[in-house]
């Protein structure tokens, strides 16, 4: 056979394919197309943080689901402050109640609140650790806009500058470049840039993934939703409002006489009365606007605010306010597992970021010769307790636990939110002053029943 008539052959063949192709559904497609891949996690943030941060601030005070949102995540993560005890074995106590009073002057559970807000709203939360005039701790809360995604430089051998942190030659974060502001800047103006070292600056966020140095707004993947879910409500109401509406249409039917309506015919009474009954001029007739009612309205939203839950990984029902369809089991488990969420985030994003304030607070406080404890002496810090669906149960199970060896008393303490040293000193002193007073609260002693055991 010639070459020719091999070609003719192998063009007349029919294309024959493979019977079993290997492949990944996900990386193939047909369903696919329009939907854009996703780069490295770090670049990706950094190109839409800033854009990102100034929608979900738009969401965040003026759309009420977002704002609920947001507040649900603070209380949680937070409360009404953060409590440190200190783990020092000398002078504990005084040290607490030094920190304590610290805290209370500097409004630390307030600023805690404003981190928190920060940290879901804008995704980061920046601290600046100043001194006063009297060498004590001040906490400076810094706008994540004023470290500025935008400003990146080389600056040689090794070291730059990207989206406003400095690193070495190791990928090390040194410092810091912020951007000044005052509260009374109606437009941004350029400053110079201030440096601030790495070690007098808490930078607080969730990382995503490696590479990340940016944080991402919490409300990043529900900020389509949430504008969606909005603009259905407001054209919900327009509906309702039209709906509301009854309008009337006079209509010549033929369209060749006189119109009766005219001026000066004023004194026809069009007016509609419940059981009247008008007579028209002949050739005349009256319809009524009839516009059609949205079908399944309230389920569409209902999963649309279901689907704004799961993104802000908050229990439905808490975002909603609607307790319709919730019974205690699935209240309870909605609310162990968004408790469990927010535990991790507060020993994994906050906890880290709280020791470096209390470091620093006894660094200054030793310096300053009001520190009589080991300034090296960890904390350990308690958060506000959760408040229980069934405080009986709960208290059982902890009794149980307690009785079988499970936990320790200062684990179940401290799951209240409670420092056990505490607990047990104020315990001592109001056993004490109950002997004295001759009073008896609790358990019933046999003594006081007349019965002899």
């Amino acid at each position: 056979m010639g070459l020719l008539s091999r070609l003719l052959n192998r063009t007349a063949q029919p294309a024959q394919h493979p019977t079993a192709v290997r492949m990944l559904e996900g990386a193939s497609g047909k369903r696919w197309p329009s939907t854009p891949a996703f780069g490295a996690t770090g670049s990706e943030v950094l190109a839409g943080a800033a854009q990102v941060r100034g929608r979900a601030r738009h969401l965040r005070f003026n759309d009420p689901t977002a704002g609920n949102g947001a507040e649900i995540l603070k209380t949680a993560l937070v409360g009404y402050g953060v409590t440190a005890a200190s783990l020092s074995p000398v002078d504990r106590d005084e040290q607490d109640a030094a920190f304590n009073k610290w805290a209370e002057a500097n409004q630390f559970g307030a600023l805690l609140s404003e981190v928190a807000d920060a940290l879901v709203t804008d995704g980061e939360s920046l601290l600046i650790l100043r001194t006063d005039d009297i060498g004590a701790l001040r906490l400076q809360h810094v706008p994540a806009e004023q470290l500025d995604e935008s400003y990146s430089l080389e600056l040689g051998e090794g070291r730059y500058i990207a989206a406003g942190i400095e690193y070495d030659a190791d990928d090390q974060p040194i410092a810091y470049h912020f951007r000044p502001a005052r509260p009374t800047d109606q437009y941004q103006t350029f400053r110079a840039p201030v440096r601030v070292d790495v070690a007098d600056v808490i930078h607080i966020f969730r990382k995503l993934g490696a590479g990340q140095t940016r944080g991402l707004s919490w409300f990043a993947p529900v900020i389509l939703p949430l504008n969606e879910l909005s603009q259905l409500q407001d054209a919900l109401q327009v509906n309702a409002k039209i709906q509301a509406m009854m309008c009337g249409f006079i209509i010549d039917q033929n369209g060749t006489g006189p119109n009766p309506f005219d001026s000066e015919n004023a004194d026809l009474d069009l007016s509609i009365e419940p059981g009247a009954m008008r007579v028209l001029p002949a050739g005349w007739d009256v319809r009524f606007s009839q516009p059609q009612q949205m079908a399944q309205a309230v389920d569409l939203v209902a999963v649309s605010l279901r689907q704004i839950a799961a993104g802000l990984q908050v229990p439905e029902f808490l975002l909603s306010g609607d307790m319709r369809g919730v019974n205690y089991s699935s209240a309870r488990t909605a609310l162990i597992q968004f408790r469990s969420h927010i535990e991790a985030i507060q020993h994994t994003v906050l906890v880290p970021a709280l020791n470096r304030i209390w470091s620093r607070w006894q660094l200054l406080e030793s310096l300053r010769g009001t520190n009589s404890a080991d300034p090296a002496a960890p904390a350990e810090w308690h958060f506000p307790k959760p408040q229980w669906v069934d405080p009986e149960s709960d208290a059982k199970a902890t009794r149980e636990m307690l009785d079988m060896g499970l936990i320790s008393r200062r684990m179940a303490v401290a799951q209240l939110g409670y420092d056990v040293a505490q607990v047990d000193a104020e315990i001592a002193a109001d056993r004490t002053r109950e002997a004295e007073l001759g009073l008896s609260f609790g358990v019933i002693k046999p003594e006081q029943t007349g019965i002899q055991s």
